[in-house]
């Protein structure tokens, strides 16, 4: 018999796949009268996976926020219930803050990096086999940008082989922020909610700042999640990153890394000092 929290995760993985495939039904039904009936070589399979990726025209805000808030509970919901559950002292006696950390660490980011692959890979293999093959084309720039604002290349297949990988690596760095954070949080029900809490709200505050000068606008994205979460896809209020989406994602993502561990050397002395 599975336990209670096994099941849990089961119902919430499944969920989430019926909803994921729910968006994919709806989008081929919103490009199908794009098909061409001779077999002509196009490339709306390419342009149908990133309208359903974040800001995309066929996106799903409930499997994005479901993303948001499990891939950093799967990766490290354990270590941060036994740090709040009285059994932290037994874990420390016998692997150490070290291993604890690093253990954190690791399956945050393995969590999230497969979890998004995994995602991505599937959306590709449904459209590949239900909607209509890939065609990878040289677009227009000036087309492309259009389509989407943060680009990686004209060339469709590097754009959409570096947004899979990028993105998996932004959702694994992100889970490892959430959990350099969720140390510092003493209720399980809130480590739960606090990669959308943490997500939505630099995002807003992102906007928000982005409707500034040049300055501002290249702070606010600095630090805007999607940047590493969905890269190339987002132009806040408009205005396209200041620096390519390569260097962006780069930006973002060393911020990030550095404040969690920034956060979680404070967590270490903080533990230390207290004995």
């Amino acid at each position: 018999m599975l336990s209670r929290t096994k099941k849990f995760i089961l119902i919430i993985l499944i969920i989430y796949l019926l909803l994921t495939t729910w968006q994919i039904v709806l989008a081929f039904k919103d490009g199908a009268g794009l098909i061409p009936l001779n077999g002509k070589a196009v490339d709306i399979s390419v342009m149908l996976f990133f309208s359903i990726q974040p800001n995309g025209w066929n996106e799903n805000i409930i499997n994005l926020v479901m993303m948001l808030a499990f891939v950093p509970t799967f990766g490290a919901g354990l270590l941060i219930y036994c740090k709040n559950n009285n059994m932290f002292g037994a874990v420390q006696q016998r692997i150490g803050y070290h291993d604890f950390i690093k253990g954190g660490i690791i399956n945050s980011f393995i969590v999230g990096f497969l979890f998004s692959l995994m995602t991505n890979l599937y959306q590709l293999a449904l459209i590949r086999v239900f909607y209509y093959p890939f065609f990878f084309k040289i677009k227009p720039r000036k087309l492309y940008i259009g389509a989407r604002p943060g680009y990686f290349s004209t060339n469709q297949l590097i754009d959409l082989f570096s947004y899979v990988i990028l993105a998996a690596v932004g959702w694994g760095i992100f889970a490892v922020f959430i959990f350099s954070i969720g140390l510092f949080v003493s209720k399980n029900s809130i480590y739960l909610i606090l990669g959308p809490c943490v997500g939505l709200g630099l995002t807003l505050l992102s906007v928000l700042m982005s409707m500034g000068n040049k300055f501002l606008l290249f702070v606010s994205y600095s630090w805007f999640p999607f940047a590493v979460l969905a890269p190339g896809q987002f132009a806040l209020a408009s205005r396209l990153p200041p620096i390519n989406s390569y260097l962006l994602f780069m930006t973002v993502a060393l911020i990030y890394l550095l404040f969690a561990a920034c956060l979680i050397q404070l967590w270490r002395k903080k533990k230390r000092r207290l004995g």
